[in-house]
C-alpha cells in the first residue's frame, strides 16, 4: 500500500511538472520554450531588465524570435546554410562568443567577494569622500628655471595668486588655473598625491613634474571625510574592478602575442 502510494505521488509530480513546461509560442507545430525564451533573452545582457518589466515588450521580443525563426527556416530550405558567407559569419560569431565567455569568466574570477576587499583596503582613499579644491600654475618642461623661480619667490612674497595670474595668461605656453573641486582618482599620480597631502590655504613647498610639465600647487580647500566602509562603496569597488580586470587582461594577451598592424595597407583599404 506504502510502496503504491509513492508511485502514485511520484507519477502526479512528474504530470505536474509536465504541465508546468509551458511553449510560449509554437512555430510550424514546434514548440518554443520558456526556457529557450529566458535563454533568448539572457543575451540581451542589461537590456532584459526592460522586457522583462514591461508585457508589452515581452510580446515584440517574441515577435522578434518567431520572425528570426522563420526567416531561419526559409534560409535552410535555400540552402544558406552552406554557404560561404553564412560559414563566415559562424566563424566571427564563434570568435566573438568564445571571447566574450572566457572575459566573463576572467571578470567573475577576479571579482569575487575576498578580492573586492582585498582591493578596497589597498586602494581605499580613492573611495573615500574627501575631496580637494586646488589651483595651479603650470610650466613647460622646458621652463623648469622659471617655475623654481616663480616658486621661490611665491615662498617668499606668499604671492600665489598674482603668479597665477599672470602666468595663465601668457602666450610662452605656460597654464594655470582653478581645477574646482576633485575627488582621488581623477588627477594624474604625482598630481594627486601632493595635492592630498597638502592642508588648506598651503602652497605644496616643491615643483611637481608630470607628463604636463612643471607645477605649482596650492590647495584652496577641503572638504570630507577619510571614513569609509566596504559596504557602503561595494558597488564603485566592483565597477572599478571589473573595468581594470578587462583592461589587465587584454593588455598581458597583447604583450604575450605577436601583434603586427600594417597601418598602410590598414588606411587603403577600399571599404
Amino acid at each position: 500500500m506504502k510502496k503504491s502510494l509513492q508511485t502514485l505521488t511520484l507519477a502526479a509530480w512528474a504530470f505536474s511538472s509536465i504541465a508546468l513546461a509551458k511553449d510560449v509560442a509554437t512555430i510550424n507545430g514546434k514548440g518554443l520554450s520558456e526556457d529557450q525564451y529566458k535563454e533568448a533573452l539572457a543575451q540581451l545582457g542589461p537590456q532584459a531588465d526592460m522586457v522583462k518589466g514591461n508585457p508589452e515588450i515581452r510580446k515584440q521580443f517574441l515577435d522578434h524570435i518567431i520572425e528570426s525563426t522563420l526567416l531561419a527556416n526559409e534560409a535552410k530550405n535555400q540552402d544558406l546554410d552552406d554557404s560561404d558567407r553564412f560559414k563566415a559569419l559562424v566563424e566571427t560569431a564563434k570568435r566573438d562568443i568564445l571571447a566574450k565567455l572566457y572575459l566573463e569568466k576572467y571578470i567573475a574570477d577576479n571579482s569575487t567577494d575576498a578580492k573586492l576587499k582585498e582591493y578596497f583596503e589597498k586602494n581605499k582613499a580613492k573611495f573615500t569622500e574627501k575631496e580637494v579644491k586646488a589651483q595651479h600654475i603650470l610650466f613647460p618642461e622646458k621652463e623648469k628655471a622659471k617655475a623654481e623661480k616663480t616658486l621661490k619667490e611665491i615662498k617668499a612674497k606668499n604671492n600665489f595668486d598674482e603668479n597665477m595670474k599672470k602666468y595663465a595668461t601668457e602666450k610662452n605656453g605656460s597654464k594655470g588655473g582653478d581645477l574646482n573641486w576633485f575627488k582621488q582618482g581623477r588627477m594624474v599620480p604625482e598630481f594627486e598625491k601632493a595635492a592630498f597631502g597638502t592642508e588648506k590655504g598651503n602652497v605644496y613647498p616643491q615643483l611637481i613634474k608630470t607628463q604636463f610639465g612643471y607645477h605649482i600647487i596650492k590647495v584652496v580647500d577641503v572638504r570630507g571625510g577619510d571614513s569609509v566602509k566596504f559596504e557602503d562603496k561595494k558597488n564603485e569597488v566592483e565597477q572599478e574592478i571589473r573595468m581594470n580586470a578587462r583592461n589587465d587582461l587584454v593588455k598581458s594577451l597583447r604583450d604575450k602575442a605577436q601583434v603586427k598592424v600594417d597601418d598602410e595597407v590598414l588606411g587603403k583599404m577600399q571599404l
